[in-house]
């Protein structure tokens, strides 16, 4: 073991109890005041020939990096909650997207309502007008696995152009 080895160990045994403790303190969960203490003894290797040889100083040395340490952890913790809160709702609209399509077909007014009847729909399917007014585009969100039993019905009450479209993302 070399010397810069014994001071660390020896610098650990003396003051870690305490620099733990103080951590411990601050963070919610033990887990963090280990990685933070870890942290501290990184520091603490890296920087050891700034580390005073006086036994106080060294602690207050330690006690100095562990705050700084635990400044950095928190900002950490800060940004993560950030983008976790920011990427929340997108997550969940790919995670919603997965099994689902975008069906989407022209008809003419009068057999609206018997597609209708035949659509499971996330919400009420979009009805849009089309340049020929006896004419309307439905588009609808539906479960993939249906939509082999579904396009055949749809055909069937009339529904012309139907196009199955993948979704990335449902931000509901």
């Amino acid at each position: 073991m070399s010397r810069d080895e014994r001071r660390l160990e020896e610098l650990a045994e003396a003051h870690g109890p305490r620099v733990l403790a103080y951590l411990a303190r601050r963070t919610n969960d033990p887990a963090d005041a280990a990685d933070v203490f870890q942290a501290v003894l990184v520091a603490a290797w890296r920087r050891l020939s700034d580390v005073p040889d006086d036994d106080q100083a060294a602690l207050a040395w330690l006690f100095g990096t562990a705050r700084r340490c635990l400044a950095n952890h928190w900002r950490g913790q800060t940004r993560r909650l950030h983008a976790t809160v920011a990427a929340g709702p997108v997550l969940k609209g790919a995670i919603a997207a997965a099994t689902r399509v975008l069906l989407s077909m022209n008809l003419s007014r009068e057999k609206v309502d018997a597609v209708l009847q035949i659509l499971p729909a996330l919400a009420t399917p979009t009805v849009s007008t089309l340049a020929d007014p006896h004419w309307v585009e439905l588009s609808t969100v539906v479960e993939e696995k249906k939509v082999r039993e579904l396009i055949p019905r749809l055909y069937a009450a009339g529904a012309r152009g139907i196009i199955e479209l993948p979704l990335n993302k449902i931000v509901e």
